[in-house]
């Protein structure tokens, strides 16, 4: 899955480096809290920090590669996508802008815990992030400030298995992961509005 989401990466580069005559290197940097419910119901207030690495494809389209850490009690996840951000711009300081953010959320950051015979882990899972906000350009005009309001579907699992030689391989149709005896699962969700302040250059 890695593998291919990475070929589409740089397929989207390769496309649209190909359609503008001169691409502009763009670095978006954001961050701000995050606010959602727990599994219990609970209110919830997270951290995420984001930084969007891209192109101008033209005045009102960039494109790129978005990489972060996103911190929910007990576990941080790296969001890694692709992004895309439309500014409406009209020869005034301050732009209307609106983004969205497709890609994995990856548990890269988290260690597996072994005990024994008995190991835990956890693994990423899909992202969807879309936002609307707005820009303000410097008095130069190199660099600009942004305010957004946004949302965060993210997706993640957690893994408690025991060792003991099984044979199969997979989760499907109740299979195990090699090596395991039994395996325990549970899947959450993350919905969050997101409130972020960040800078253009």
């Amino acid at each position: 899955m890695v593998r291919y989401f990475i070929l589409t990466i740089f397929v989207v580069f390769i496309t649209f480096g190909a359609q503008s005559q001169s691409p502009v290197y763009v670095n978006h940097t954001e961050i701000g809290p995050m606010f959602g419910k727990s599994n219990d119901y609970d209110y919830r207030v997270n951290f995420s920090i984001q930084t969007f690495n891209g192109v101008k494809i033209n005045p009102n389209h960039e494109v790129g590669f978005l990489v972060g850490l996103d911190t929910y009690s007990g576990l941080n996840l790296m969001p890694l996508a692709l992004g895309w951000r439309g500014i409406r711009e009209k020869g005034k300081r301050t732009s209307p802008y609106l983004s969205l953010d497709l890609g994995y959320g990856s548990a890269l950051l988290e260690k597996r815990d072994r005990q024994g015979q008995r190991e835990s882990w956890y693994e990423g899972g899909s992202l969807f992030s879309p936002a609307i906000g707005l820009r303000r350009k410097s008095r130069g005009g190199k660099s600009a400030f942004s305010w957004s309001l946004g949302f965060k579907r993210q997706g993640a699992s957690f893994y408690e298995g025991v060792r003991g030689g099984g044979l199969s391989t997979g989760f499907s149709e109740g299979r195990l992961p090699l090596g395991f005896i039994s395996v325990r699962e549970e899947n959450y969700v993350f919905n969050s509005l997101l409130l972020k302040w960040g800078l253009v250059f």
